[in-house]
């Protein structure tokens, strides 16, 4: 279940940001206005399918960390190291993809010009984006849909600062239980961000907004490991009504659905395989599923050279637009494969984010340079 979701919410990520950031699109629509533009206006709900898992698997990997019976916090759980660990797989593959994005960019525009692509860069954009604070700082993405991942290294500290305060209060008072106080918390946290961050716009560049989503993916996975599960799965869906209640959202009811869904799927339960090509279906599944986060990543690059090249070959056709878009997906696929095998896969180290990091800084200067130079005066 959580690789169909997550393969599945990656393709539909990579099609909506074609429909907005491509002029392919725009061809292709003429087909079915009323049902592809469900793609263009809704298409990132599959945001709230990886918030919902990320918190899911979040939570599992902190549980698993501390016995049941934990007094005080295991002195082998490093939340410093878990923290470090976290931005070296989150950032390692984005430089990759980045410098890129970035060489992509400078070539096709001279002949594409679009709405689509980013500015040129900066060195304080660089930097920016480095550290994974361009969208609290205000900088401009070079890519897009790379807010998700300083969000989601931002839930990914929020998450570990609750076992934090968990393991102070368990010192302040010692008859608690530090499992269930970091529950607790898990549920404040949620309870405030679907009644009241998410309801903010000025906040939808910090994490405590889709916090609402992460805690309800958080819960979800402590529910899957409780005796009583009906009774978690009535407090997920108690908490869902409520915010439903004061503000009805369908991004919140998608996610609501998805940490219900993975709350109540039996342990061990796995979606059943009858024939040849199920089988091959489930596999196929399971790759991208398991490469979802490369593919997140490499597609921009991807479906800016096809849609340079489509607009550049000035294609007017539905049907060949159409095409266009198919090899896109496909293509990002692809790209996505080379970037998990050759980076996202390895091991995470700080020489080798330097590494890319460099790679990035290089290509944006480079940029630069080209820009300023190739200019008129």
């Amino acid at each position: 279940m959580l690789d169909a979701i997550k393969a599945l919410g990656c393709l539909l990520i990579v099609l909506h940001h074609l429909s907005v950031y491509s002029p392919m699109f725009d061809r292709v629509l003429l087909f079915a206005p009323p049902q592809l533009a469900v793609l263009f206006n809704h298409g990132r709900l599959a945001v709230q399918a990886f918030l919902v898992v990320g918190g899911f698997l979040t939570a599992g990997q902190l549980l698993r960390a501390i016995p049941v019976q934990a007094q005080h916090l295991p002195l082998s759980l490093s939340l410093l190291g878990l923290l470090s660990k976290r931005f070296l797989r989150l950032a390692t593959p984005l430089m990759a993809a980045l410098t890129l994005t970035v060489i992509v960019t400078a070539v096709v525009r001279p002949w594409f010009p679009h709405s689509s692509l980013s500015p040129a860069p900066s060195l304080w954009s660089l930097v920016a984006h480095m550290l994974l604070l361009q969208d609290l700082l205000g900088v401009q993405a070079l890519s897009a849909g790379i807010w998700y991942v300083s969000i989601d290294f931002q839930l990914f500290a929020i998450a570990l600062a609750s076992v934090w305060v968990a393991g102070q209060l368990k010192r302040w008072q010692p008859q608690w239980k530090l499992r269930s106080l970091m529950l607790w918390l898990w549920f404040v946290g949620a309870a405030m961000s679907l009644m009241w961050w998410n309801r903010q716009v000025n906040m939808d560049v910090e994490g405590l907004y889709f916090l609402g989503s992460y805690g309800l993916g958080m819960l979800a996975y402590r529910v899957r490991l409780s005796r009583i599960t009906l009774k978690g799965w009535g407090i997920i869906f108690m908490l869902g009504l409520v915010a439903f209640w004061l503000e009805p959202r369908l991004r919140m009811v998608v996610a609501w659905v998805i940490a219900l869904l993975l709350a109540a799927w039996p342990q061990g339960a796995e979606i059943p395989v009858e024939n040849a090509v199920a089988r091959y279906l489930r596999r196929a599944v399971g790759h991208v599923a398991q490469q979802s986060y490369a593919i997140f990543l490499a597609h921009f690059a991807v479906s800016l050279m096809v849609s340079a090249l489509w607009f550049y070959a000035g294609w007017q056709a539905p049907w060949i637009n159409l095409l266009g878009m198919g090899l896109s997906l496909i293509l990002s696929v692809w790209a996505g494969d080379i970037l998990y095998r050759q980076v996202e896969s390895q091991s995470p180290t700080w020489r080798r984010l330097l590494m890319w990091q460099a790679a990035f800084a290089l290509s944006g200067v480079s940029v630069m340079a080209w820009t300023r130079f190739s200019s008129p005066l």
